[in-house]
Formats: C-alpha cells, structure tokens, sequence
C-alpha cells in the first residue's frame, strides 16, 4: 500500500514540476521575444527618420466596437508608429522576426489591414529590422478615395451626366 502511494505522490508531484518548469522556459523565451521587439522598435525610430520620415506618434491607440451577435465589444488597436513624410501619413510596423517580418505571413497582412481599416492612413509601411528595410504596403481590395483625384473624376462623371441629362431633355421637348 505504501508503494502505490509513494508511486502516485511521486507521479503528481513530477507532473506539478514538469508544468512549472515548462511554464517557466515558456515565459522566459516570451520576455526574451519582447525585449527583442522593444529594442528594435527603438532602433526602428532612428532608421525610419534616417529614410526621411517624420515621427508623429508612438504606440498609438484607437478604439473601435466590434458586435459579435449584437454585444458590442471594445476593440483597442495600438500602431507602433505614425509617421510622415510630404503631406502624407502612414502606419508604420516594426517586425524583428525572421517570419513575421513578411507581409505575407497572415498575421503580419491581417494587422496591417486592421490598422489601415481603423487609421485610414494614405499608406502602410511594414519596417524590417532583421533586413534593415522599409516595405510599403498595399491592398488591391483597398481603393484609395481620399485622393484629389478620385474626386475631380467623379465630379467631370456627374458633371457629364447632368449635361446628357440636360441636352436629352432640351431634344425632346417637342
């Protein structure tokens, strides 16, 4: 009887050590992952004004509802850096992993994404640490309408279609 107690003690007692020491190794290589991520943000703000940019803002938030089966929930999104160059205001994001430093990796586009939907932003730059480079990036499904341009051509378009309107009606007045 001693020995099936002794047994299971020792069995729980391993198993409580295994858990601790994996949760241990498992947090460490996360402190490991954000000091990494703090300091390239750093870095990061130098190389972005040594391409010509200007910072505007650091870790920006911005709040948006998300209603899931009519509950709204309070989403917070938080850009690493807004920067500026010209007239023009970009989102910028500093990766300093070796896959997520990819805007194809889905998590790396699925944020970028996010932040240009809550932002609206003229563009999107995706800041390589690892490579030392900056990438823009950009969204065939995502037109951008806040250009002059976009609104002069709508503008000749319905400027056009009141002119037909008016030519057809002076035709068929009889």
């Amino acid at each position: 009887m001693d020995y099936i107690f002794l047994l299971m003690a020792g069995t729980i007692f391993g198993a409580i050590i295994t858990v601790n020491i994996l949760r241990f190794l498992k947090n460490r290589s996360l402190r490991k992952k954000m000091e990494k991520a703090r300091k390239s943000e750093f870095k990061a703000i130098e190389f972005v004004e040594s391409k010509g940019f200007e910072i505007v803002d650091l870790q920006s938030e911005r709040e948006y509802i998300l209603s899931v089966d009519g509950k709204p929930h309070k989403i917070t999104v938080r850009a690493d850096m807004i920067i500026k160059k010209g007239n023009k205001i970009y989102i910028a994001e500093v990766k300093s992993g070796k896959k997520v430093t990819s805007p194809k990796h889905s998590g790396t586009r699925r944020q970028l994404l996010e932040y240009f939907m809550v932002y609206r932003p003229h563009g999107l730059i995706l800041i390589d640490m690892e490579r030392k480079k900056i990438r823009t990036v950009e969204y065939s499904i995502l037109q951008v309408k806040n250009s002059g341009l976009f609104y002069i051509k709508r503008l000749i378009f319905y400027f056009i279609l009141l002119l037909a309107g008016f030519i057809i009606g002076f035709l068929a007045r009889g």
